[in-house]
């Protein structure tokens, strides 16, 4: 470190480990609140719990970010002017304490918390704010890029106001918001800094003072945060554990107090043993099966049907998910916006299946290649299981199992017939990932439909939201006609801890709000 605020001084010494990143502010605070080791009844807590999660991030850069080891942790030190509430089910109030949207849906005004502090004590500025969202906008290499697209201006007529426009009226721009590329970041830090090495300022409650690519991230409460008495711990530190078995043996042996991306089979044994709880969070997550529709024998509507006829899903989440997760039936989980409730699954019938391959022409059946991902045990599972049901109806599968990045690239290009897809929603609107599989084909289908993407475009510009909810059911049935993905099911986002933690939070998104995480000793 370079230097930091004078009554931050203390804490930052002892994680100067964030080498290259400096902050820095025009002026001091006698503000910021003593140590603590009690809660506000009195009972002693620790100044530190320990995390182990699966992965890290590969960069912060909220821009240009897409895994999720830094995406879970966004909420740490990171806020937007709303954001989606801990039970994922409404968008509320963050940095903006209001807002108004014009009747044409083209200019969004919030009325911002006054008085708002990035980390280092700098006050958060009109300037970084435009500057966040003109970011945003222009890193179209991004994943994100939808979120801020339609964006044509952002100004701030007082200190207290920021009014936005919009090219055209978007119908999910309000969740667009909740979007991490859009959370306010210090304009003065990035420039200084850059996100290569360095977590963005931001104003959450946390601040990183070291990280350590693939073994840890440290945080300390934010001497400046705008919500009092809160985060109740002093010291988060998160450790990169990227072996299942050894974060689970880490928690056994008090090693650690929270571990994420629990592996299902070992949540049964976390409940049984003494001292450790267990959490599973019904996530807006989406497991399927790709078909490559540009395969001459995947190109058939009944071949694809059969399969999907042929396979179990229930037998699927029994074995891979041990019961945390439920069967999919349409595009979209069942706890997102606009999920069609009356679509009825197929049942699995074998005998369907075979008269659905007879009538295109495979009465005997045929051979299919089913690419897999090395190392992913909960692919290879699924993989397995699926080889062996769809051999009920004569399907010959052989499973190649490839590099992730070289799959990955074959799928690109198209050159495969089946695989596994997983995708998890970051804003509660579904239109990112309606976009993706109707629009973009990210999944690399090859399948098209006219009038579902007509659909689809009219329902990004519907502001009723009835209107725009029966476009997304017709969407959803067109899906499911046509099977160029089989969605197989939604699964729970599993973590485990220390009986003596309190005030976990996972949201069904995935991030996690650690604003009242306590140990108590």
């Amino acid at each position: 470190m370079k230097k930091f605020l004078a009554t931050a001084l203390v804490v930052v010494m002892a994680f100067s480990a964030l080498a290259g990143c400096s902050s820095s502010s025009s002026s001091s605070s006698d503000t910021e609140a003593e140590e603590s080791s009690e809660d506000a009844e009195g009972v002693a807590i620790a100044d530190e719990i320990v995390m182990a999660v699966q992965s890290d991030g590969y960069n912060f850069d909220p821009v240009t970010v897409n895994d999720n080891g830094a995406i879970w942790l966004y909420d740490l030190f990171l806020e937007g002017l709303v954001m989606p509430s801990d039970d994922g089910t409404e968008i509320v109030p963050c940095l903006a304490e209001s807002w108004e949207i014009s009747d044409d849906g083209l200019t969004y005004t919030f009325n911002l918390k006054p008085d708002v502090k990035f980390a280092d004590g700098t006050d958060v500025t009109a300037e970084d704010w435009i500057w966040t969202f003109e970011r945003a906008k222009a890193g179209t290499e991004g994943w994100w890029a939808f979120a801020a697209e339609d964006i044509d201006t952002v100004t701030s007529p007082s200190d207290d106001v920021l009014v936005v426009t919009l090219t055209e009226p978007n119908a999910a721009m309000l969740a667009n918001f909740t979007n991490f590329n859009m959370f306010v970041q210090s304009k003065a830090f990035y420039e200084e800094n850059g996100y290569d090495t360095c977590l963005p300022m931001g104003t959450g409650p946390y601040m990183a003072v070291s990280w350590e690519k693939e073994q840890e991230i440290v945080f300390t409460k934010n001497p400046y945060y705008r919500v009092e008495d809160e985060p109740k711990t002093e010291t988060i530190r998160v450790l990169v554990v990227p072996d299942d078995e050894s974060r689970v043996m880490q928690l056994q042996a008090g090693e650690v107090d929270i571990i994420g991306n629990v592996p299902f089979s070992s949540m049964q044994v976390l409940e049984a043993t003494d001292g450790i709880v267990t959490s599973s969070v019904a996530s807006m997550s989406n497991r399927y099966i790709v078909f490559n529709t540009r395969d001459e024998i995947l190109s058939n509507k009944e071949v694809r049907q059969a399969l999907a006829y042929a396979t179990n899903k229930q037998e699927i989440v029994d074995m891979v998910l041990y019961g945390y997760g439920e069967v999919a039936t349409t595009i979209l989980s069942s706890s997102a916006l606009f999920h069609d409730d009356d679509l009825d699954d197929r049942e699995y019938d074998i005998e369907t299946a075979k008269e659905l391959l007879a009538s295109a022409g495979y009465p005997d059946g045929f051979e299919l290649e089913f690419l897999v991902r090395s190392g992913n045990t909960v692919f290879e599972q699924i993989a397995t299981i699926i080889k062996s049901q769809w051999a009920e109806i004569g399907v010959d599968v052989t499973l190649t199992t490839l590099e992730t990045a070289t799959l990955l690239d074959l799928q690109t290009a198209g050159n495969f017939q089946v695989l596994i897809g997983t995708w998890s929603d970051d804003i509660l609107d579904p239109v990112s990932f309606v976009e993706n599989t109707l629009v973009l084909d990210t999944f690399s289908t090859g399948y098209t439909n006219e009038e579902a993407e007509e659909m689809f475009d009219a329902s990004t510009s519907e502001l009723d939201e009835d209107v725009r909810g029966e476009y997304f059911k017709q969407i959803q049935e067109i899906y499911y006609e046509d099977v160029p993905i089989n969605n197989l099911y939604h699964e729970d986002i599993c973590s485990a801890m220390s009986d003596s933690i309190d005030g976990f939070v996972q949201i069904p998104l995935g991030r996690y709000r650690f604003n009242n995480l306590v140990k108590y000793e």
